[in-house]
């Protein structure tokens, strides 16, 4: 039995006739009585009352017919999903998310999958380096988007860099640096220091880079204040108090656009950057929606990259 048989089955019910049953389905004649006889056999049981040029199907034809509208509604949904799935309109994808991506990345990925690929589940992961890698490899999550620095070359990682982005040092309008600065135009890195800083976890990198340009006092280890993953939660502390953070300069761009937040010019400057990382697991087979949110985070760090250039 197969489900074309079947759908020969349904075409005979649906028109009544041998004749009209093989023009929808095009086939002979014959080779539809063939296919349908066959069917028969392999019930062991006779569908359909051949009645002079009349064609009744058996009560037990009724009971199959039934079946196999059902059958026949499950495969074309099957295969309207499969057409949904090789275009990315449709699927479940898992994302894990570092806190500067998740930042940056997090709201923007799921205004654009709500409105262009509603069918598409998509969820959201946090959690260290070392976690998510974890989960990547357990095939928990089907990619992660995190500070590049946090990875080592492996086999079994295919990594994809994206586009650079500053970062810098960003305070309150009404900082008393903020009114340094425009007095000055730069501020030496002892300024900064005089008040609380505040970042997520500093890399080994770019402690390094802050003591080669500042000296030993811009390690992290003596004025770093407060560290967290959340970087929402450390721009509301900067937006409320006399605290200056540290990191992607383009999270808080829409705050210092919008005239609330300040960048703080240090000289010498600091030279720092972040860089992310699309990272899949090599030779895995990749899901539609993996490559449509895979081009967006690369677009949206060109532009957000661009913006800071600029």
């Amino acid at each position: 039995m197969n489900l074309q048989q079947l759908e020969h089955l349904l075409a005979l019910a649906e028109t009544g006739s041998f004749s009209r049953a093989s023009e929808k389905v095009h086939l002979t004649q014959p080779a539809l009585s063939r296919s349908i006889q066959m069917l028969e056999q392999e019930l062991g049981m006779p569908l359909v009352d051949r009645i002079g040029k009349r064609n009744e199907l058996t009560p037990f034809g009724a009971m199959v017919l039934a079946r196999a509208r059902r059958i026949s509604s499950e495969a074309q949904e099957l295969r309207r999903a499969a057409a949904l799935l090789s275009d990315g309109q449709a699927g479940q994808l898992r994302l894990g998310l570092g806190a500067a991506p998740g930042a940056l990345f997090s709201a923007p990925l799921l205004i654009h999958m709500l409105r262009d690929y509603p069918r598409v589940g998509l969820e959201l992961h946090g959690g260290g380096p070392e976690q998510q890698l974890a989960a990547l490899r357990a095939r928990a999550i089907d990619a992660l988007l995190i500070t590049y620095r946090a990875l080592s070359p492996s086999e079994d990682l295919r990594i994809e860099v994206l586009p650079t982005l500053r970062s810098g040092f960003v305070c309150r309008r009404g900082h008393p640096l903020a009114r340094r600065l425009r007095e000055a135009g730069a501020l030496a890195f002892a300024e900064l220091a005089r008040f609380p800083l505040i970042s997520t976890r500093v890399s080994d990198d770019v402690a390094r880079r802050l003591v080669e340009r500042y000296g030993s006092e811009a390690s992290p280890q003596r004025w770093l204040q407060v560290s967290s993953e959340e970087i929402g939660v450390l721009v509301e502390a900067v937006r409320n108090t006399d605290a200056i953070f540290l990191g992607v300069l383009a999270v808080t761009r829409a705050l210092r656009d919008g005239g609330e937040l300040v960048e703080l010019a240090v000289a010498p400057q600091a030279g720092l950057d972040a860089q992310f990382a699309f990272v899949t697991l090599e030779g895995r087979t990749e899901a539609p929606a993996l490559q449509i949110v895979r081009g967006f985070c690369m677009a949206l760090a060109r532009r957000e990259s661009a913006a800071e250039q600029g």
